[in-house]
């Protein structure tokens, strides 16, 4: 397959490691996010015009209403769009999100030539559930390079608390409400007074975010237990290292950081509206699973996995979700949309 990947800013991880692949950027505005994929539509337009490709695979949410403007006529019988997160976002109160995203999520799947879910909850979704038993949606979870997380682990890691003999709790991802580390702050504080351990956060996030979180461990008396690395070139010492990977999440798609953890073989704690952890995790074959506003019962999954004797381990649950196994199931979409094109 000939690849081209196309972005409306410059640099960004994915940048980093593009094997010789062919990349487009169309902005570079230094915007908000979503006047720059506004702007884009016209420039992405010209852009897929002129190259004619064989298949369009929109990959993340946030790009599809600014794809389906643009790939608008013929464009659209050629387009897949991954589902990466789910429609319904809820947050510590339970109250939900704007219902924008579930109008344009429902104009989407009725253009779209083929749809991608990245998980069952996902395609149990009532605007989606209908695409996946015509056919037209798959249901592809998201896969880890197991054997590249693994090498990657046994690199020096750069913080002198990977090098201690006290137990390691590690949350991994940005700092935004929607991974719910406040309530991993607290959950934490309970734990620790029942065994000495330390809090490491890895990601990044806009600065008033992380502050509170830092204030909120002030009042929590963790300050000194608790550290915010901002974000690493390479995370996956810290999963080697820690005792335990907790994701709170209110919400996902198909948590990378949860297969990463299997892939290092790290015991977890996640919420069970972490996208598919439950299914992941085999309803708790394979991790603690608890709810996400469940202060105790978090704190209490915390200290079940940094024991030894009580833990439970990930054994060789990641094979399931190897990433070959992924290229394989995207190659079977491309493909049947080909011949269904010819």
């Amino acid at each position: 397959w000939d690849v081209v990947m196309v972005t409306v800013r410059p640099g960004g991880a994915l940048s980093k490691n593009l094997d010789g692949l062919q990349h487009e950027v169309l902005g570079g505005w230094r915007l908000s996010r979503s006047k720059e994929l506004v702007l884009s539509v016209p420039a992405l337009r010209c852009f897929l015009n002129a190259l004619a490709p064989d298949v369009i695979l929109s990959a993340g949410n946030h790009a599809h209403f600014a794809l389906l403007v643009a790939t608008t006529g013929a464009l659209s019988r050629r387009t897949v769009y991954r589902f990466s997160n789910d429609l319904t976002h809820e947050d510590a109160k339970g109250r939900r999100g704007t219902c924008f995203r579930r109008i344009v999520a429902k104009l989407i799947a009725k253009r779209a030539a083929r749809l991608v879910l990245v998980s069952e909850k996902l395609a149990s979704d009532p605007i989606l559930a209908p695409h996946v038993a015509s056919g037209k949606a798959a249901v592809i979870p998201n896969g880890v390079d197991v054997a590249l997380v693994r090498s990657k682990g046994e690199e020096a890691g750069g913080h002198v608390w990977l090098k201690r003999d006290v137990p390691i709790v590690l949350g991994v991802g940005r700092l935004v409400p929607q991974k719910n580390f406040g309530l991993l702050l607290e959950a934490f504080a309970l734990a620790q007074r029942e065994r000495d351990m330390r809090l490491m956060i890895v990601g990044e996030g806009k600065r008033d975010y992380r502050e509170a979180l830092e204030a909120q461990g002030v009042r929590l008396g963790i300050a000194d237990v608790l550290c915010f690395t901002g974000a690493v070139d390479n995370p996956y010492p810290y999963f080697r290292a820690a005792s335990v990977l907790v994701i709170p999440s209110l919400w996902e798609g198909s948590p990378n950081v949860l297969l990463e953890a299997l892939a290092s073989g790290t015991p977890v704690v996640a919420s069970r509206t972490a996208g598919n952890a439950v299914g992941i995790l085999d309803n708790g074959q394979y991790g603690v699973l608890t709810g996400a506003s469940d202060i105790a019962a978090i704190s209490s999954g915390i200290l079940q996995q940094i024991d030894p004797d009580t833990r439970i381990e990930p054994r060789d649950r990641a094979k399931a979700f190897d990433r070959s196994q992924a290229f394989v199931a995207y190659q079977t979409v491309f493909e049947g949309l080909l011949q269904s094109a010819s």
